[in-house]
């Protein structure tokens, strides 16, 4: 999507300089993002991604059935879950009906939306921010951990910030020109935003109507209710997605599979977490970090500063609502903390406002007094090497196969099990093993697998059970201690015999008929 050049001016006021060329922080993001694109599905939030992996080979190999999203963790039952709505696996499968099921395709499918959402960024800090810093935001998203690692994994994360940065910079447009296509679009992908992750109905919903009062109604609020327009736009979001989760909802109710949005084990609701430091300090501590690779801490900050006396020219009004953006998100998280607390993609759309204030704070250290321009380009250097290391070290080392004992296992039960085999897996609830595997089955704790003997398995429907000694779900260690020993205990009185090694898989013959619906565990 190439930048306006037929205006020079934005939404927000005059631009402070012509167009930069895209193609330094495209490329860039792309050779990030490239980075060991044909790893499987390993590491960091895997089992996030082999949920949704699964549902896009199930897609391509069951029928491209829309409606009917399924998970490889559903027992001897269909595995239709109750889920989110699920655009990015259904594009994911449409890439593997054409060339085939290859995860590079679906991680390619992610790049692509990661690389759109650089340069729609760069267009909304245009209108915001102004031309250079909007750049300049375009090209901190493009290098900083989290845009880089989830703008290339097998999750709807960079659909998600495509989307909502289509409707922001959409919505922009419209204020500019006022035409209706353009108003049309930004509905669209918001509504694509919320049903991917109901959440932007706070975080994207509050920028877009406060964008819409202070520029059509200048700040009259009351008059702003009473219009029908922004009713519409909302409450038609708003439909479309209560009709999904409705649909979502009767899914769960007839399989006993959810991802548990309504509730179920997780407590993603436990309002109380707020109240502690634990909770807020382990939140900032992971924002800067892994969002903001640590320096880019001081960029934020200065982009938030009002401007000095006598400094650099003042904000477009327009881009006070970058803040509020922020706030946004963090407020979203605050209603689910929970979640928040333990998925870091929740912190990912940060980045959509974080970003163009961040190439602010850039602009006005480079134009401070004495040395401070080389020591802004020594700044940019170093956050450049942290956030690579932080890749380096907290993702990529992840991926790789070498080593990996949820690889070894996977393929191990690929070779000691039929193709059609189900199969008990004691890695938690971490489908990545079962996914890796191409098999489908149950998810088991350790424990839950040892309180049942054979006869249980069989009954249900299961073909072989398995599991790892030395992981526990996907990559965190299993250690030693009585929970292991259980463990031991139960795989050698199943397999008399049994060799001491890393994993195991115990195959139990032919499988009876089902004598109790099947469910996990």
């Amino acid at each position: 999507m190439p930048p306006d050049r037929g205006h020079d001016t934005g939404a927000g006021g005059p631009l402070d300089a012509p167009p930069l060329p895209l193609w330094p922080p495209l490329l860039i993001g792309a050779a990030l993002r490239l980075v060991q694109i044909q790893a499987p599905v390993l590491g960091i939030h895997s089992w996030r991604q082999a949920d949704t992996a699964a549902m896009a080979r199930n897609f391509a190999e069951q029928g491209m059935r829309f409606w009917l999203p399924q998970i490889d963790w559903g027992g001897t039952g269909s595995g239709v879950v109750e889920a989110e709505f699920p655009l990015y696996p259904y594009g994911v499968a449409l890439l593997y009906r054409l060339f085939g099921v290859h995860e590079w395709l679906a991680r390619g499918l992610s790049l692509a939306c990661s690389l759109l959402t650089i340069l729609l960024l760069i267009r909304i800090g245009r209108r915001l921010v102004g031309e250079r810093a909007g750049w300049w935001g375009g090209l901190f998203y493009a290098v900083l951990p989290i845009p880089v690692f989830y703008g290339r994994t097998v999750q709807p994360e960079a659909l998600l910030m495509l989307l909502a940065a289509l409707a922001l910079e959409r919505f922009l447009v419209w204020l500019q020109g006022n035409r209706r296509r353009d108003l049309l679009v930004s509905w669209l992908a918001f509504s694509g935003a919320c049903l991917v992750k109901v959440l932007p109905f706070l975080w994207l919903g509050a920028p877009l109507l406060w964008l819409l009062v202070e520029q059509r109604w200048q700040g009259r609020w009351a008059l702003a209710l009473r219009r029908p327009g922004p009713w519409l736009y909302a409450l038609g979001a708003v439909g479309l997605t209560s009709l999904w989760y409705w649909h979502a909802r009767q899914l769960g109710e007839s399989s006993g599979l959810s991802f548990g949005f309504w509730g179920g084990e997780a407590n993603r609701y436990s309002w109380a977490d707020l109240l502690g430091f634990a909770y807020w300090g382990e939140l900032g501590l992971r924002v800067a970090v892994r969002n903001l690779a640590v320096l880019g801490v001081p960029l934020l900050i200065l982009g938030l500063l009002p401007p000095r006396p006598g400094g650099p020219a003042p904000p477009q009004p327009l881009g006070r609502v970058l803040p509020l953006g922020l706030g946004g998100v963090i407020l979203a998280g605050a209603l689910a903390p929970e979640t928040t607390a333990v998925h870091e993609y929740y912190q990912l759309p940060l980045m959509l406002f974080a970003c163009p204030l961040m190439g602010q704070g850039w602009l006005r250290l480079r134009q401070g007094p004495g040395g401070w321009r080389r020591r802004a380009w020594a700044l940019l250097v170093v956050m450049v090497l942290v956030s690579l290391s932080i890749l380096g070290i907290d993702y990529w080392s992840k991926e790789r196969t070498a080593g990996s004992a949820a690889w070894e296992l996977a393929r191990r039960i690929q070779a000691e099990t039929p193709a059609q085999a189900r199969v008990v897996v004691a890695s938690g609830s971490d489908p990545t093993v079962l996914y890796l595997a191409d098999r489908k089955g149950w998810l088991v704790s350790p424990d839950g697998l040892s309180k049942h003997g054979v006869d249980h398995w069989r009954r249900r429907g299961a073909d072989a059970v398995a599991g790892s000694y030395a992981v526990i779900e996907s990559f965190q260690p299993f250690p030693d201690g009585p929970r292991k020993d259980r463990l031991r205990r139960w795989v050698c009185a199943q397999a008399p015999g049994c060799q001491e090694g890393p994993s195991f898989v115990v195959p139990l013959g032919a499988a009876a008929t089902p004598s109790e619906a099947p469910r996990t565990d």
